[in-house]
């Protein structure tokens, strides 16, 4: 392609609310931390797989049981806050990054996980806040 000698419109559409096409065989459930994996198509966040890329937190539940990949898509949510569970949580882990264990389980485990957000609010030892802004791709 060549360098624009003119105007153009790059069809902007709004980024919060991205849609993805779902895995073959994939449930995804609303609220659920969604990861692409290495095929292209999206499914629930999974601990231990370095290559997911975490893409946001699902505005709706899918299920393509028998459903060929990208038969159906899901939307995700690319920003905002979010209350998820994990253990461990104190004040002192304001700040702190948090990882995909599953699509509903938090981590500081770095290693082979997604990064999903920053702790924004500790709720209690077990449930946090976190803001996904910085961790979507």
């Amino acid at each position: 392609m060549a360098a624009l000698t003119g105007a153009h419109d790059p069809q902007d559409k709004p980024g919060e609310l991205v849609s993805y096409k779902v895995g073959a065989n994939a449930v995804i459930y609303k609220g659920a931390l969604v990861s692409v994996r290495s095929d292209g198509y999206a499914y629930p966040s999974r601990s231990g797989t370095s290559s997911d890329v975490f893409v946001g937190v699902a505005f709706e539940t899918v299920d393509n049981t028998g459903g060929a990949a990208g038969a159906k898509s899901v939307r995700v949510w690319k920003s905002g806050t979010y209350v998820y569970n994990g253990s461990g949580f104190t004040q002192a882990s304001i700040g702190q990054a948090m990882y995909a264990a599953d699509d509903n389980t938090l981590t500081t485990t770095s290693t082979n996980n997604q990064l999903v957000g920053y702790v924004v609010e500790v709720l209690s030892a077990t449930q946090a806040r976190i803001r996904i802004d910085n961790a979507v791709r």
